[in-house]
């Protein structure tokens, strides 16, 4: 999906002319931390509550502050991904959208990603969740895929990342099925480190399996 695609024309934007109490007030009215410093159409940067916060003459227009440098943006036909990225990296409560002249399109909000994320990876659908572990020379997907497959699962969705600390490689699965203790099964015949599983058949069976555990402990 394209960012043009995600695009809110709803929040205001601010010129030279407003002064940083007014920001202030339009961010609170409109529940953002960021608004987009616009010109005759040009996108001139993004102001965030907490400069105005810093700054200690906020009764004066915008055009005296000096903290109009920071200007992250986006361009429409890049992909959601990419504004998601700089979302995260900038941690923005909205990001602007600008055409190739520089001209203010509008703004993408983190509510927007959000509902986004959630409608293309497959979030509302049911199904189990599963976390591998592994090292990066052993993650294959087409193996992983095999396995689901064999078992008459199929994988709605899959997020990969790195943990920082050991380097081992997270492959989070979404799956179609709920009951996916056969899955799990060759999944650990293969020597796969299932590190999580959420799945309410999983659960239930380990919620027995404990309790059976007690019932005869307490008898003993």
């Amino acid at each position: 999906m394209n960012s043009k695609n995600l695009i809110t024309y709803d929040l205001p934007t601010l010129s030279y002319e407003d002064s940083g109490e007014k920001a202030l007030h339009l961010m609170n009215e409109y529940r953002v931390f960021h608004l987009p410093l616009v010109q005759k159409d040009n996108y001139i940067a993004l102001i965030s509550e907490d400069d105005l916060l810093d700054w200690d003459t906020p009764e004066q227009p915008l055009s005296l502050a000096e903290f109009l440098t920071f200007r992250p943006a986006i361009a429409g036909h890049t992909h959601a991904f990419e504004a998601l990225k700089l979302v995260k990296e900038f941690s923005l409560s909205a990001l602007p959208v600008v055409d190739e002249h520089n001209h203010y399109v509008g703004m993408i909000t983190t509510e927007g990603l959000l509902n986004f994320m959630a409608d293309n990876n497959a979030v509302k659908d049911t199904g189990a969740i599963i976390v591998l572990e592994m090292e990066q020379r052993n993650y294959a997907m087409s193996e992983i895929a095999r396995i689901c497959e064999s078992n008459d699962v199929t994988i709605l969705c899959s997020f990969v990342q790195t943990n920082n600390e050991s380097g081992m490689q997270l492959l989070t699965l979404k799956t179609n099925k709920t009951d996916v203790q056969a899955l799990i099964a060759t999944f650990q015949r293969y020597n796969y480190n299932i590190t999580e599983v959420f799945a309410s058949e999983y659960f239930d069976q380990n919620l027995q399996e404990n309790f059976d555990m007690l019932m005869h402990y307490l008898n003993v």
